[in-house]
């Protein structure tokens, strides 16, 4: 989709590496805002695509069809605009994953997904996202995006376009036409709102479209995406306090890296992705943040620990592997998301968490298994009652939705 263009002053010069804004504002405001923006590659041979894998400079225009080439000043000064800082960064192949002051950021060839917590002002960035995406990359249309976060925890403290659901809804649609909006959830304190856009192909010649029906994940021999695209998200309110000792700095312990690699090996977060290659950091005087990298897969955890607004989520969009013995009804791969979910939940032990499970489909036969292994997911977990189970069904995508509170 064509997106709109809208005259934007320059951001503002980065703060020092590690400003942390939000610390300011009193009680920390746990949930993220999540947002994730695909381009459309702009193909001058539609047999010879571009692949995530290879940077292709087009040397008349000056650009390279790769977000990972985009100059880190820039994205410090986009970062700046959201009221953020880059602490520490680690790559592959695939992705770059920047840890944040307030969260994460992940930088793909043709993709970039920005969450941020605190007070931050995150819908600030899409303008100058996209005009990065623009003058750096040759990126003319958005193929599809994607923005969420949960009910926040002080709304009074949240700067514009944050102040409202209604207030940010109307901020991407100035943006972004063919946009929808959802609320999920049935109580005021856990609903989860989503924002997102239906996928463009109006770049693509006529007698390609069938073949590149969702170049997100289903082209994957094309673009070098994989073929199936997942992502499960945990967030988690009023944490067990003893559980949340682990996320305080102990006497003069370093924190950074040092004390972040202590929290891993300490709370078992270390076990959740071994082979993962892993970014960890521990603020002063308490709080986590992580970035994981497992080929083109990430997780991200965040955790505030303090007791009057205590909070932790979990990220990831590294595929699950089956379990070698399901039960008796043969399931490996959804005990196996169970089983996931149920390794955090056990370290941070949540008063109540939500869980959102996002599976993409590219025919109705697909759908219909997406559906079944998604609601056996989101089933019962000791310990806990579940109190919304909620299935909805997107262009491209199924999600679920549950919510649990401790008994």
């Amino acid at each position: 989709m064509a997106y709109n263009s809208l005259p934007q002053p320059p951001p503002a010069p980065p703060p020092v590496s590690g400003t942390n804004y939000s610390a300011e504002h009193g009680c920390f405001e746990g949930p993220e805002k999540l947002l994730e923006i695909w381009f459309s590659p702009k193909m001058s041979d539609e047999s010879s695509p571009a692949t995530p894998n290879e940077s292709q400079v087009n040397l008349s225009l000056g650009y390279s069809q790769d977000l990972r080439t985009v100059d880190r000043s820039l994205w410090d000064s986009m970062l700046a605009t959201v009221k953020c800082t880059v602490l520490s960064i680690v790559s592959n192949a695939h992705v770059d994953a920047y840890l944040l002051s307030e969260s994460s950021m992940f930088v793909f060839p043709h993709k970039i997904v920005l969450k941020t917590c605190g007070t931050t002002t995150l819908l600030k960035a899409v303008p100058y996202i996209l005009e990065i995406a623009k003058t750096r990359c040759g990126y003319e249309s958005v193929y599809r995006l994607f923005y969420s976060r949960k009910s926040f925890m002080f709304p009074e403290k949240q700067l514009g376009p944050h102040r409202s659901w209604e207030e940010e809804v109307n901020y991407l649609d100035n943006h972004f036409d063919n946009g929808a909006s959802y609320v999920i959830g049935n109580t005021n304190a856990e609903e989860w709102y989503l924002y997102l856009t239906s996928p463009d192909m109006s770049h693509h010649q006529n007698n390609h479209v069938e073949n590149l029906t969702d170049m997100k994940h289903t082209a994957s021999s094309v673009h070098g995406y994989r073929t199936h695209d997942e992502t499960i998200e945990i967030l988690m309110t009023n944490l067990d306090m003893k559980a949340m000792e682990a996320f305080y700095q102990r006497g003069d312990e370093p924190s950074g890296l040092v004390g972040g690699k202590r929290i891993d090996v300490e709370t078992g977060l270390d076990q959740l992705y071994p082979e993962a290659n892993v970014d960890s950091y521990m603020f002063e005087p308490c709080g986590y943040s992580c970035n994981g990298l497992s080929e083109d897969g990430y997780y991200t955890i965040h955790c505030a620990p303090e007791e009057q607004c205590s909070y932790a989520s979990f990220e990831t969009t590294i595929p699950v592997k089956p379990v070698e013995t399901p039960g008796k009804h043969g399931h490996g791969r959804e005990e196996a998301v169970r089983k996931l979910i149920r390794q955090v939940i056990d370290i941070f032990q949540p008063g109540s968490f939500t869980v959102t499970y996002f599976a993409s489909h590219r025919d109705v036969d697909q759908q219909v298994d997406n559906i079944s292994k998604l609601v056996r997911t989101v089933d019962q977990f000791g310990g806990y009652r579940r109190k919304d189970k909620i299935l909805h069904e997107f262009e491209g995508y199924d999600l679920i939705f549950g919510h649990f509170t401790r008994l």
